[in-house]
């Protein structure tokens, strides 16, 4: 959100990964090749629009026909869980580090004392739903309204299919979402202990949230993984989920860091 595919700490992501795996292909997925206008597609746009045209990129990439891992970082770790899903990318690791996966519940917390940040978001919290913010605002297509959890079944344009939140049970998911996503070589989802941007910050990690007490609901006891909606408890079961830490605030990640994911995972 707010970045773009060539900026300074996409270019210093690429240059860290290379002096780990010095012979790594790499490629920065972009919505538009201008920097400016790829920064404003990653907080306006259609998600499923956005999604198909990634797939098209990445599938015409002959480096990556034969199979490929992929980073994501923030939203777009869940934007390519989701591409992954609809497109049937090939992708054998997949890393996300502080992705939304099971949505957000509120938007990015405004800074103390800032009314005019408080009275914004009470007015989009308000709208979110609408179908033309739904169809435009990439932030407001992973709002997952857990307190409001049938208008967000009812409305949402986005996650609702990725995740299959709208399966009532096992038989009546996307079975072409959980086929694709089951033939993950390995998940891996990392939180930010200290994430300021995230709520809940255990999203990254497919947590939920109980819309009575407001307490995390853990990975294994959400009916995503209890009905395997899109292949968690699959790929779980198979020890191919690892579950990751940084203790800082989102997005502060260490050079030794991706060092070692790559070392690892790439």
């Amino acid at each position: 959100m707010g970045d773009s595919y060539n900026s300074s700490s996409m270019q210093r992501v690429q240059n860290l990964l290379k002096s780990a795996v010095p012979d790594l292909f790499i490629h920065s997925i972009y919505l538009d090749t201008n920097d400016l206008q790829d920064q404003k597609a990653s907080v306006a746009g259609d998600l499923n629009v956005q999604i198909l045209n990634v797939c098209d990129q990445l599938n015409d990439i002959p480096q990556l026909s034969n199979g490929f891992n992929a980073i994501g970082f923030s939203q777009g770790g869940l934007f390519l869980r989701s591409a992954m899903e609809i497109c049937g990318l090939p992708i054998s690791n997949l890393i996300t580090y502080g992705s939304p996966h099971n949505g957000v519940i509120d938007l990015p917390p405004c800074p103390q004392g800032n009314w005019l940040c408080q009275k914004r978001n009470e007015l989009l919290k308000k709208q979110i739903y609408k179908p033309n913010i739904q169809r435009s605002i990439v932030q407001a297509q992973y709002f997952r309204d857990v307190y409001n959890y049938d208008t967000y079944l009812a409305e949402s344009n986005f996650l609702k299919f990725v995740n299959n939140d709208q399966a009532n049970d096992e038989n009546s998911k996307d079975w072409s979402y959980y086929d694709n996503f089951v033939k993950l070589n390995r998940f891996v989802m990392i939180m930010f202990l200290q994430d300021d941007m995230l709520t809940p910050k255990e999203t990254s990690w497919f947590f939920d949230t109980d819309p009575i007490t407001g307490d995390s609901i853990r990975f294994d006891m959400t009916k995503s993984f209890e009905y395997d909606l899109i292949g968690l408890k699959t790929l779980f079961n198979q020890g191919k989920i690892d579950f990751l830490t940084i203790d800082d605030t989102h997005m502060s990640i260490e050079d030794e860091h991706l060092k070692l994911i790559a070392m690892k995972y790439l």
